[in-house]
């Protein structure tokens, strides 16, 4: 047998003290082990295929429900103070269900977004019991990044992705998602991807820190810009925005217009360069921007939610609603099935009533994020400070926060509230923060 005996040697007794240490803990530590480890490969291997989409938050819920049960009392759902905004999430669904113009139809389309999405918040938040949890998921999502891009690599130069065998569409990349939507994919995974800085400078100088973050990003920003999504890039740029302007507010110094000024001229100078960067959207001018089938596909969106105010047409009803009105889209196939804009398509689906809820979820998570992280992150910048090797926790878990608030962003633009791997890395990145806050206080 080839290979290096003593390697070999080593990783066999390596698994051997891990089989030990798990068969030592406590069930609800195993069950734990389970989960953490499931979750994880959820995020690393997010691309991989819908099977495995379907597959691992069902997994990981198995182990869920046993943690809670050996150790509820001490999990981070019995503690999170603001249980009740999923009570508005679940309300807004009831709403494009009850209410739909064709009920079963919306429960179908709903109901789908249980296992692939909406379970994924409570998974998550399970996840993150110290500052050594919150770092490796960050890994997991700089892995997914590297290989993810990696693949789109190779996919430009031999025409087909290396792991579905997914053509190109119309030149531009698609991975293994098998759609340019893969750039949306790969914009939202970078943003707490990001954040591998801070783990890699605990531990190796700068010079070496940038070598590896480069190392690990820079194919995906090659697939960002091979896929040429306009919405996934100003997510990106509007992400060093925001971190900029979340560190830049705390200089008392500095006048307000400044505050302001120099993040939101970085974020116009990053999105700049990525577009410039893109031969595609390069080359969109005025005219460009107003043949956008978008425009088209908003006001499909709005004229249903006029015919359905209140309650919405339902869950997954965009298309019938809008050939029941006699409308058709002006550029997009007559099959399209939202009006890629996320926040449209809550409207026209819930109405006023489920917006107004959905959005006292999201944005009720959005603040609480802020105010919870925001004075932690101060305190921990200042302290980094002094000492470069100082835990970063919260420099970490403002990523993910920051993930969760360009996915608003993003859906100024794009896909829909239900598309289920958008809607799972949302729920992902919601977890992932809430956890991170409720169990900050015990990181050391």
């Amino acid at each position: 047998m080839s290979g290096n005996p003593n390697l070999i040697q080593n990783a066999a007794t390596a698994l051997h003290n891990l089989s030990v240490a798990v068969r030592q803990n406590t069930p609800g530590e195993r069950w734990f082990f389970g989960l953490f480890w499931s979750f994880w490969l959820h995020l690393a291997l997010f691309p991989v295929g819908y099977g495995f989409r379907e597959v691992m938050p069902v997994v990981s819920l198995v182990c869920l429900a046993h943690c809670y049960a050996y150790n509820w009392s001490n999990s981070v759902l019995a503690r999170l103070r603001v249980r009740p905004l999923f009570y508005c999430l679940w309300l807004m669904m009831l709403v494009g269900i009850v209410f739909s113009t064709n009920p079963f139809e919306s429960l179908l389309f709903a109901g789908t977004a249980v296992n692939k999405g909406l379970i994924l918040p409570f998974i998550a938040m399970e996840c993150v019991r110290t500052g050594k949890d919150l770092q490796r998921l960050v890994i997991a999502c700089a892995l997914a990044v590297c290989w993810q891009g990696l693949d789109g690599v190779w996919q430009a130069f031999t025409g087909y992705d290396f792991v579905m065998r997914y053509p190109t569409n119309g030149g531009r990349l698609t991975g293994s998602l098998g759609d340019y939507a893969v750039g949306n994919y790969i914009a939202l995974a970078m943003i707490p991807a990001f954040s591998i800085w801070f783990v890699l400078r605990q531990k190796f100088s700068t010079a070496f820190s940038a070598f590896l973050c480069f190392a690990a990003l820079w194919s995906g920003f090659f697939l960002l810009i091979g896929a040429a999504t306009r919405a996934g890039m100003l997510a990106v740029a509007v992400a060093f925005g925001l971190w900029n302007l979340l560190r830049i507010v705390q200089y008392k110094n500095l006048k307000p217009f400044w505050k302001i000024s120099l993040p939101g001229a970085l974020t116009v100078c990053i999105l700049g360069a990525l577009f410039f960067l893109t031969p595609r959207v390069r080359g969109i001018g005025v005219g460009g921007v107003a043949q956008d089938g978008r425009w088209s596909l908003w006001e499909l969106a709005w004229r249903v939610f006029m015919e359905h105010p209140w309650f919405g047409s339902g869950a997954g009803q965009y298309n019938a609603a809008f050939r029941a009105l006699g409308l058709a889209p002006a550029h997009d196939e007559i099959t399209i099935s939202h009006p890629h804009n996320l926040y449209l398509d809550i409207l026209y689906a819930h109405g006023i009533v489920g917006f107004c809820l959905g959005m006292v979820f999201l944005l009720g998570f959005v603040w609480w994020g802020y105010k919870n992280i925001k004075p932690r992150l101060d305190a921990e910048c200042a302290a980094a400070l002094v000492n470069q090797r100082h835990s970063v926790y919260w420099r970490c878990a403002v990523w993910f926060w920051i993930g969760f608030v360009c996915w608003f962003v993003h859906g100024i633009f794009g896909h829909e509230f239900y598309r289920m791997w958008y809607l799972a890395l949302s729920m992902s990145y919601l977890g992932i923060f809430a956890g991170a806050i409720v169990n900050g206080e015990k990181d050391p």
